[in-house]
């Protein structure tokens, strides 16, 4: 009887036979979605493994033989006339043609020009697999950042879908982590600012993110004995829905966008107010009690901070722009303690409550404020980037 492996490899190789193009047979077997290998071992750890066998080398091999047929940049856009539209802002469009005229050039000369030479910077400063990880980027980008490329799980997947065309091997976290790392060594610096994005209602689940941050870390350090960073959980396609999960069931009604682009807002904050943050000077919290006997109706809707507490452990401190709305939110997933059992067991101890109402204090030194208390208290909940790797 025929092995799992083997008749992947048999598929592949019948796949092969009618495939146009190297970058089609590539694509059906290593799309993150569609791919045969992706259907066959839905998870990290299979796929794996599955790399490791003697019939992977054999799909290579396949690949391999299917470039030199079709040609390694021919193969690679099969389906594409050479022609797109794209839509320019008017006051960049004046400003290409000026240019162009200056030059003495078409604008489709200058464009074209101008992405050559992008492209031409990216493989001369990179390695030859960084530069077609950069180019699957630059196609599927839409003007966004490599963050929100990363986050947005449609967009990744386009983006894995072309590294896959391109020949690129390793799992998804691997292109996805080169990503990153691609941003972080300034291979992209010379594009144009990325558009904005930001998630809309966000303080109705920015805590939900935050938990699940930390819950995804605690069950990674106790299952692998590791520590990995919020970066690590967003690039790993199958953490960040890990991730998902759980911000959901702490917050419902919102996409994994918002979870995770959140999340990264929240890294973002840590980094950018931690040092004002060590030296601020907080309010003391008002304690009100256990939990299992605040009634939320009591609570002020001032915006301002509040501090989850289980006897001698800090568990989370949150800010807001509503501190009775927020405690709601917390009760509707953590019941009456407002931590879900299944979060954190706190057995016979009480957990407390306490709030500061900060009704004068803008949006940002909020913000500080609640980092310096977290700096202060070190909740478990909390994220806080010098405790992960």
């Amino acid at each position: 009887m025929k092995t799992k492996e083997q008749k992947i490899l048999d598929s592949a190789r019948t796949v092969a036979l009618s495939a146009e193009t190297w970058a089609d047979l590539s694509n059906a077997l290593f799309d993150p979605v569609e791919g045969l290998v992706a259907k066959s071992y839905p998870t990290r750890d299979e796929r794996e493994k599955f790399i490791q066998t003697e019939e992977y080398k054999a799909i290579r091999e396949l690949i391999d033989a299917a470039e030199e047929r079709t040609d390694l940049v021919e193969g690679a856009t099969p389906k594409k006339s050479g022609k797109f539209m794209v839509r320019l802002p008017r006051s960049l469009h004046a400003a290409l043609d000026s240019e162009a005229e200056q030059e003495g050039v078409s604008l489709n000369q200058l464009v074209v020009t101008k992405l050559a030479v992008q492209m031409s910077r990216l493989a001369s400063s990179a390695t030859p697999e960084m530069a077609l990880i950069a180019q699957a980027y630059l196609e599927v980008r839409e003007g966004y950042s490599i963050d929100r490329v990363v986050a947005d799980p449609d967009m990744d997947r386009r983006f894995l879908r072309r590294c896959r065309e391109f020949g690129l091997t390793g799992t998804d976290f691997d292109l996805n982590w080169k990503l990153f790392n691609g941003r972080k060594n300034k291979f992209f610096t010379d594009l144009p600012k990325t558009k904005n994005y930001t998630a809309s209602r966000k303080d109705e689940f920015e805590f939900s993110s935050e938990m699940a941050i930390r819950f995804v870390q605690e069950h990674i350090r106790t299952k692998e004995s590791r520590d990995i960073s919020l970066d690590k959980i967003i690039c790993d396609p199958d953490l960040a829905v890990d991730f998902d999960k759980i911000a959901a069931r702490l917050a419902p009604g919102f996409s994994p966008l918002d979870y995770r682009w959140v999340a990264l807002g929240v890294r973002k904050a840590a980094g950018r107010y931690s040092s004002k943050a060590e030296t601020i000077k907080f309010p003391d919290f008002e304690f009100l009690g256990a939990t299992t006997s605040v009634r939320a109706s009591k609570i002020p809707t001032d915006q301002g901070m509040y501090f989850f507490r289980c006897e001698d452990q800090p568990l989370f401190i949150g800010e807001t722009d509503n501190l009775r709305q927020r405690i709601e939110r917390h009760f509707d997933s953590g019941g009456k303690t407002g931590i879900p059992d299944w979060l954190y067991d706190s057995h016979t101890k009480v957990i407390n409550l306490g709030i500061v109402p900060t009704p004068e204090v803008l949006p940002t030194d909020r913000k500080i404020i609640e980092l310096g208390a977290i700096h202060s208290f070190h909740p478990f909940f909390n994220y806080c980037g010098s405790r992960v790797a």
